[in-house]
């Protein structure tokens, strides 16, 4: 394991969510590709360090069964230290909400169990998509009811395109 390290009751902790997922998921499951069939995302100028974990891979954190999305990435913010929390979900087809909905809250779920509780963060729920996206649908995922709450702040889906680069939802 990489990273800093802080003294915690005798014994060196993880001092940044990006260690602490890595010691909390088996690296079977972190990656270095956002793929889902014909649709992707590129991690070309990533913030670093970052951690990118497959919730779809059986060594994930996530139980079979239990609803997820696609990814959970994690990285620290070079600029200021904190740290970003991103789950992501993936389709070739239309933007839905009813798609992404659940499967980026379970994304937020998975993610409040294993960051930090004090951790200071942005989070950044992530929906990339390949086909339409229509006037009503964009409007749907503006709406309050449609947002994802991790912890105790809501946040708007980040739409992005299949092929485009992960910093563009970090940049909405």
């Amino acid at each position: 394991m990489g990273g800093n390290l802080q003294p915690h009751r005798g014994r060196m902790m993880p001092s940044n969510a990006v260690d602490v997922v890595k010691s909390k998921t088996d690296p079977k499951c972190q990656t270095t590709v956002c793929r889902d069939g014909r649709c992707s995302l590129s991690l070309n100028d990533a913030p670093q360090p970052y951690v990118l974990v497959s919730l779809e891979h059986q060594a994930s954190p996530v139980q079979q069964g239990e609803p997820r999305c696609d990814y959970l990435f994690v990285a620290v913010d070079d600029n200021d230290g904190v740290d970003w929390i991103m789950p992501i979900e993936l389709t070739a087809g239309a933007a839905r909400v009813s798609k992404f909905l659940p499967q980026l809250r379970a994304g937020a779920s998975i993610a409040d169990k294993l960051i930090p509780s004090r951790a200071a963060v942005r989070f950044r729920p992530t929906a990339v998509y390949g086909g339409e996206l229509r006037r009503i649908e964009r409007v749907n995922f503006l709406k309050p009811a449609n947002q994802v709450q991790f912890r105790n702040h809501k946040e708007v889906i980040r739409l992005v395109r299949c092929g485009s680069p992960l910093t563009k939802a970090l940049k909405q």
